[in-house]
């Protein structure tokens, strides 16, 4: 840094020699003097090296600095991305995956509730088949002594009532027996009809 300060400073001096030294020189105009034009090619020149010199010392290294920075922070936030994808494509498969066991695991819980309801129906069903079926021949076997008992009813009213009739009505001597067994004959013939 201090040689191109150094290098400055001089360029200005002879700068401002050469144009004390043009002041003198005749007047007109200078881009037509051929006299002046080896002074300018070679401050042309100077100042092209100059800008040059800062150009590649000064400009282009912070430029590259940056360019290479921010390539960097690129790069680390490609990585970041990819990671991230990656985290993220795994926390995606294991929701998947939850999603899958919790899905299993409620359609076994479904299936269990609906087995259990099916048996809990089927041993209602026969618990109430059951009792209608006793119900049912305790039903029957009411209606059966009932109806042997309306029928042993009848049969000793039509005897009492034949007895009666026959000794009202008639002078006939019979016996008890005989007249149960004609009844007895009568209503079996009346029930087989039935």
């Amino acid at each position: 840094m201090l040689y191109f300060t150094k290098l400055f400073l001089t360029s200005i001096f002879i700068i401002n020699v050469e144009t004390v030294i043009a002041s003198e020189a005749k007047t007109g105009l200078p881009q037509l003097d051929l006299n002046t034009y080896p002074s300018l090619m070679f401050w042309s020149i100077i100042s092209l090296i100059i800008g040059f010199i800062l150009m590649k010392y000064l400009v282009t290294p912070n430029i590259k600095s940056i360019l290479n920075s921010r390539e960097t922070s690129i790069q680390n936030d490609l990585v970041k991305a990819k990671t991230s994808n990656q985290e993220s494509e795994k926390i995606k498969q294991s929701i998947i995956k939850s999603q899958e066991d919790i899905k299993s695991k409620s359609q076994k819980i479904i299936s269990d509730a609906i087995l259990e309801s099916k048996q809990s129906i089927e041993k209602k069903e026969k618990e109430i088949s059951a009792k209608l079926e006793l119900k049912v021949s305790e039903a029957e076997k009411k209606i059966i002594d009932t109806q042997n008992t309306v029928i042993n009813d009848v049969i000793n009213v039509a005897e009492e009532i034949t007895a009666d009739v026959v000794r009202k009505f008639t002078d006939i001597k019979y016996d008890k027996s005989n007249v149960k067994k004609a009844i007895k004959l009568a209503s079996n013939n009346v029930l087989m009809e039935k």
